[in-house]
């Protein structure tokens, strides 16, 4: 960012901000059963020729989608723009066909949006006039007022349901006392940056008025289930393939098949995340049998999971698996 480097330390704080908001939002229907439940998507939207493509972030296949709220569209109408990012929830029910959108969750943005991810927040709640930003955290209401120069931290106290959205209100004591309340609306909200956000915000803070836009974050968390694989040379001339399926409820089943007219080796466990693009995979079951392996990935700049060093399973190559697609629930056509 060496060409900000003569702007005003208010403007710097403006230019953060929108580099930090872009970067979280989901909503699930609370009626859908686990095998109905839309995707979640994050990445790069084009028009071309007519027709909507999507690629996803991490991923380098680009397919073509179908906007049933036309809210893509419309975009491309008003702002010109041959590309965007986008955050997206649909269905992709029939392999070969079109993915088919059904919430627009955020537009704008580029390429370099899907390396913000928010992890750790909820939601993410800023604005410009003046200059503000307010984080859900699983441990608090983090607030920082750039006027004040200073991050304050509340107690995170359970949310109202607005029915269109959620407030939450918070007291915070010590040589100063604040009270906050800050109302998520789900209703559109566009930045200065003509960026276009689900939610639009409002936070009182000792009686001074916020506003603003919001999103929801863990976006790194929200996108990490899926399927992902690798081929492995062996010795004589043997491949494995592997398969690795991380699903959202934190179970993974790995497949390893050797390509020798023998069974899958089929390992069964969970996962969880550790921290910034690292996951630990406890595989606990080996063919119907008890087993115990630990495996720590981190994910790389293209998306895949990597294990480096030596592994006993894997040898001193280590291990990359591609992301190659969906968790299971999302292919319950082509399994």
């Amino acid at each position: 960012m060496i060409f900000f480097k003569n702007i005003t330390l208010k403007h710097q704080f403006i230019i953060v901000i929108a580099c930090l908001i872009v970067s979280g939002c989901k909503t699930t229907p609370s009626d859908l059963t686990d095998e109905d439940r839309p995707l979640f998507r994050r990445g790069i939207v084009s028009l071309q020729n007519g027709e909507l493509k999507f690629q996803a972030c991490y991923v380098n296949k680009e397919e073509s989608i179908q906007d049933h709220t036309n809210k893509l569209k419309k975009r491309f109408n008003q702002t010109g723009s041959p590309v965007f990012y986008a955050e997206l929830t649909g269905d992709h029910v029939v392999p070969g066909e079109p993915w088919e959108v059904y919430q627009v969750h955020l537009m704008g943005g580029n390429q370099s949006t899907c390396s913000y991810e928010l992890s750790g927040n909820e939601y993410r709640a800023a604005g410009d006039r003046p200059l503000w930003i307010a984080d859900i955290r699983g441990d608090g209401l983090y607030v920082q007022d750039y006027g004040r120069l200073s991050q304050l931290i509340f107690p995170k106290e359970s949310p109202i349901n607005l029915g269109n959205g959620f407030e939450w209100s918070s007291h915070l004591e010590g040589a100063e006392a604040f009270t906050v309340s800050l109302t998520l609306e789900k209703r559109w909200c566009r930045d200065q940056y003509d960026i276009e956000y689900e939610y639009t915000s409002r936070m009182v803070l000792n009686g001074k008025v916020f506003t603003g836009c919001a999103r929801q974050g863990d976006l790194e968390v929200r996108t990490l289930p899926g399927l992902y694989t690798s081929l492995l040379t062996g010795a004589n001339g043997l491949d494995r393939f592997l398969s690795l399926d991380l699903s959202s409820d934190q179970t993974v089943l790995l497949t390893q098949d050797y390509r020798n007219s023998q069974p899958l080796i089929v390992q069964k466990g969970t996962w969880r995340h550790l921290s910034a693009g690292k996951i630990v995979v406890h595989l606990t079951e080996i063919d119907g049998r008890e087993g115990n392996e630990l495996i720590i990935f981190r994910r790389d700049k293209r998306g895949g999971l990597v294990v480096k060093g030596y592994s006993s399973t894997y040898g001193a190559d280590g291990l990359r698996l591609e992301r190659v697609g969906p968790e299971r629930v999302h292919r319950r056509f082509n399994r």
